[in-house]
């Protein structure tokens, strides 16, 4: 955002992640990134709040704030399945709107 929209952003969250894990860390990223303080990664997640969890819900939280995996990326062009409804839809969605924009639906 600071680099191609001059700092606009807007954030949107989705659904279908878990409450007690993904959620704390993720908007605790947006927050630190919009504020300008990234946090990185491999920081310890405060045993503050792994507690707190661990005694109202019963589950264990993540240790770092990020997964500790390797990421990736695969372009669309590679990745699309079109056996996945989800990619299917995706695709679909491309389609109608990318050429609006000038855009080609099957490069990113």
């Amino acid at each position: 955002a600071a680099r191609h929209c001059e700092g606009r952003w807007i954030a949107t969250g989705g659904g279908g992640y878990s409450v007690t894990d993904v959620v704390p860390r993720s908007w605790s990223h947006l927050i630190a990134i919009a504020a300008g303080r990234p946090v990185p990664l491999r920081t310890a997640v405060p045993e503050d709040w792994r507690t707190y969890v661990a005694d109202k819900f019963g589950v264990d939280t993540p240790g770092l704030m990020g997964d500790d995996v390797e990421l990736w990326w695969r372009s669309w062009e590679v990745g699309f399945d079109p056996n996945d409804a989800v990619d299917r839809t995706v695709m679909a969605t491309r389609k109608a709107v990318f050429p609006l924009h000038g855009l080609d639906p099957w490069f990113d």
